[in-house]
């Protein structure tokens, strides 16, 4: 504070406040009718039981098989705790050290809880777990048609300003005696989701195969599953909910996720310019000004956290990504391009259809641009929007990977989405 003329004191102060009851949720109830899932919204004093709009019933009533759904509702319930902590106050010493995880980022607190809680959660349910704290394959002792990869606590460089984090999560089918986490997504991938903290806490999940889409979408929008396509629920954290643990206060909100065909916003992190392709730039300086074929005059929304420009994008139309090689496939790229599939949208690392990328290796990274199907495909069109494998430090001087491991000794790599 300062000593102004009158003797008075100043202060300035940060207050947090907690709201103890949201606003009421608009309840959805849903069943299953002609093959498809069908929702309703819930009158007062409706005749439909409550319990029907929540996850596990929405799951049934999807025709999610009962091993599948327990492992969703046992992510759910991982994803429930760990916002709940985020709640709470975060105390942590600027200057405490921290140790760097596989990717050579600097681990914070949160991240490794986060991690522990999805494994726990995870135990006994799935034959195998990925995720982007854990170096190697965490093998199961438990018999389970799936495996789990995940990003337990995606962008907590956050944390410490309060801005939106999140969940990723992609759920493989597993074949007894092959090597787990071999299959590209649209051979391997089940269901996906992620979930986003922030005034609320959504959870959105998409089901089924995409073996049999054609990279754009598919499904008709009312949950029906063609041909082993996909569709896509989104829920809401009720935070004073009565349901059962196990994700059973994730209440229906979203019954029917679709992605516009086109909409009027990318997002990406506009100060790495300088160092995109040619093909990108053209992509954005005819956004920007309404010459790109579609005539769209685009605007740029970025918050700098994935889940978070994911869910935005999905909604509102438009694409969001980074074109470096920077996304991990196995956790991060194939999970949400499943789910933005799923929403009829489209998911390219700028050439190809993610969900068509086979992995190598548990932590290989690559190029995303998801969204809008139409968006995304005219983005292609231009050609050259893939940025090389560029890696930003802590004062923000692009390195090419021959210096990465030199990098890694002796400075901060800039962690999760940030970095364009």
């Amino acid at each position: 504070g300062r000593q102004p003329p009158n003797g008075m004191m100043f202060y300035t102060l940060a207050i947090c406040t907690l709201a103890l009851r949201p606003h009421p949720l608009p309840l959805l109830s849903a069943r299953r009718q002609s093959g498809r899932l069908v929702t309703s919204q819930l009158a007062a004093g409706g005749e439909e039981p409550l319990q029907a709009a929540l996850l596990p019933e929405a799951l049934a009533a999807s025709g999610a098989e009962p091993e599948l759904a327990g492992v969703l509702c046992s992510i759910a319930a991982a994803c429930e705790q760990i916002s709940e902590l985020l709640r709470m106050p975060q105390f942590e010493s600027p200057a405490a050290g921290r140790a760097l995880n596989v990717q050579g980022e600097r681990q914070k607190p949160m991240d490794v809880i986060a991690n522990d809680i999805f494994v726990s959660h995870l135990t006994g349910r799935v034959a195998a777990m990925a995720s982007e704290e854990e170096r190697s394959c965490i093998l199961g002792d438990t018999p389970s048609r799936y495996e789990v990869a995940f990003d337990p606590l995606d962008g907590s460089s956050n944390l410490d300003t309060s801005l939106p984090t999140g969940s990723i999560f992609g759920v493989y089918a597993h074949t007894p005696g092959r090597e787990c986490f071999q299959a590209s997504g649209r051979d391997g991938l089940v269901a996906a989701g992620y979930a986003l903290y922030t005034a609320s806490t959504e959870l959105v999940l998409s089901l089924g195969s995409a073996a049999h889409s054609e990279g754009n979408g598919v499904g008709d929008g009312r949950g029906e599953m063609p041909g082993g396509g996909c569709f896509a629920l989104g829920f809401t954290l009720d935070p004073a909910g009565r349901g059962a643990a196990g994700g059973g206060r994730f209440v229906l909100t979203r019954p029917s996720l679709r992605c516009p065909a086109r909409g009027p916003y990318y997002s990406l992190n506009d100060a790495r310019e300088p160092d995109w392709p040619q093909g990108l730039r053209r992509w954005v300086h005819d956004a920007r000004r309404g010459l790109t074929p579609s005539r769209t005059k685009f605007s740029s929304r970025y918050v700098c956290a994935l889940v978070a420009d994911v869910h935005r994008t999905l909604l509102r139309g438009g694409w969001a990504g980074n074109p470096r090689p920077h996304l991990r496939l196995l956790y991060e790229a194939a999970p949400l391009a499943h789910v933005a599939e799923a929403c009829g949208g489209r998911a390219s690392d700028g050439v190809r259809c993610l969900l068509d990328v086979v992995p190598a290796g548990l932590h290989d990274r690559v190029p995303v641009f998801l969204g809008s199907a139409e968006d995304v495909a005219e983005l292609e069109a231009y050609g050259d929007v893939q940025q090389g494998p560029t890696v930003y430090s802590a004062d923000d001087t692009p390195v090419g990977l021959a210096s990465l491991q030199r990098l890694l000794g002796r400075k901060e790599v800039e962690a999760d989405y940030g970095p364009a």
